[in-house]
């Protein structure tokens, strides 16, 4: 018994002993485990910041001479040369409408006629009335010329001796009386003219005439409809002059209208007829400006020739006036100006470089700023410029001369 007794206790020791190395061990792999993994996260660290054996490829352009043509573009409208709005200046029942849209026309031709039926009743009325009064002024005359006859016939009398003096008094009043009527009865014939005139007058207003050769651009009445004129004039068709001359109105940006002249020659393009250009050419200015949105504008009228009938009354148009012509300008190219040199390896590359935007003396870029390359590094260069077409602009200073070469661009590569 007590043999199996030491046995036993021998292989609990041994198991006891076998835990203990392997919970030993256990401990001595997470620890490298741990260790092998914070050295491959300082060794990415300091792979991905550590400053990258790189070279810089510049991109160059060489100043040149060439005609520059100054251009101002600007968006807006075209509208026919002239547009009158027709209205009735009466009211009534309309009781036909002989044009529609798109119809050429002529002066004087008819466009819609009214119901004159209590029109031709009012100029009849009117009628009347003037043969009344003209007849009450015959009348008027004749009893004037009796009195007349019959005061000189008293007169004769009294001086002779034969009639009294009262007599000659009645008959000058009489007469006096007389040409009081014969002067009413001239006013009422004035009067009653005036009548027939205004219902004359009435009547060939329900005829609506046009007042211009051209073309109806909208037509607001319907036969049967019944117009009411009394406090404003209602606009029955919206007429349009030849549109073989039209007019294209711009709204300017206020930072070009100092350029834009009446006679300047234009082009514009609109959608309908993409890829194709037409001719245009600046009529005037206007000193008046339009703010929208705090945006300071100014229309700007071209004449436009449309004698292909090809453009319509507002289609949006997008306008490129010719302001004038630079001859043999030195030039540079507007992304030049754009540019601004990466940090160098000079200047302190990798995590703690400076800035690109920022120049070697951490002042901001100017915005008429050059870069040209001096013993392989980037020197900023400020020039002052004249005027700009869109991608060139003039150099108007003496710092850079034809031939010499400017900075547009760069490239980082990696040595190898």
């Amino acid at each position: 018994m007590a043999t199996d007794n030491d046995s036993s206790l021998e292989s609990m020791a041994d198991e006891v002993n076998s835990v203990i190395r392997a919970e030993k061990n256990r401990g001595r792999f997470s620890f490298l485990g741990w260790l092998a993994l914070a050295i491959a996260v300082v060794a990415a660290l300091l792979w991905w910041f550590w400053p990258a054996d790189t070279s810089v490829q510049w991109q160059t352009h060489k100043l040149d001479r060439a005609d520059m043509v100054l251009t101002a573009m600007a968006t807006g409208n075209l509208q026919p040369k002239s547009e009158v709005s027709v209205g009735a200046e009466i009211s009534g029942l309309v009781s036909e409408v002989l044009v529609s849209e798109n119809d050429e026309i002529l002066r004087g031709q008819v466009l819609a006629r009214f119901d004159t039926e209590e029109l031709d009743v009012a100029l009849l009325q009117a009628t009347a009335g003037l043969e009344l009064s003209r007849a009450s002024l015959a009348e008027a005359r004749a009893t004037l010329e009796e009195a007349a006859v019959d005061e000189r016939r008293t007169e004769s009398l009294v001086q002779r001796g034969t009639s009294p003096q009262a007599t000659l008094d009645k008959a000058v009043a009489t007469r006096k009386r007389a040409e009081a009527k014969t002067a009413y009865a001239r006013a009422t014939v004035r009067q009653a003219e005036a009548t027939v005139s205004q219902a004359r007058t009435r009547l060939e207003k329900a005829v609506i005439t046009s007042p211009i050769d051209g073309v109806v651009l909208q037509r607001s009445i319907e036969p049967g409809a019944t117009v009411a004129a009394n406090f404003q004039t209602p606009v029955l068709f919206l007429l349009a002059e030849d549109l073989r001359q039209m007019e294209l109105h711009v709204s300017m940006d206020e930072a070009d209208v100092g350029l834009v002249k009446a006679g300047q020659n234009a082009t514009f393009t609109v959608d309908a007829w993409s890829g194709r250009e037409f001719g245009a050419k600046v009529l005037k200015v206007f000193l008046y400006p339009t703010v929208e949105n705090n945006v300071v504008t100014y229309t700007t009228v071209l004449s436009v020739d449309n004698s292909e009938h090809l453009l319509q009354p507002g289609m949006t148009a997008t306008a490129t006036i010719t302001t004038g012509r630079r001859d043999k300008a030195l030039r540079v190219p507007n992304m030049a100006f754009r540019f601004t040199p990466p940090a160098t390896e000079s200047e302190g590359g990798g995590m703690l470089s400076h800035p690109a935007s920022r120049t070697k003396g951490d002042s901001p870029a100017s915005g008429n700023t050059l870069w040209v390359l001096e013993n392989d590094e980037p020197r900023r260069v400020i020039v002052r410029t004249g005027y700009t077409d869109g991608r060139y602009t003039e150099l108007l200073s003496d710092e850079l001369a034809e031939g010499d070469e400017i900075l547009t661009g760069a490239m980082r590569g990696s040595v190898e």
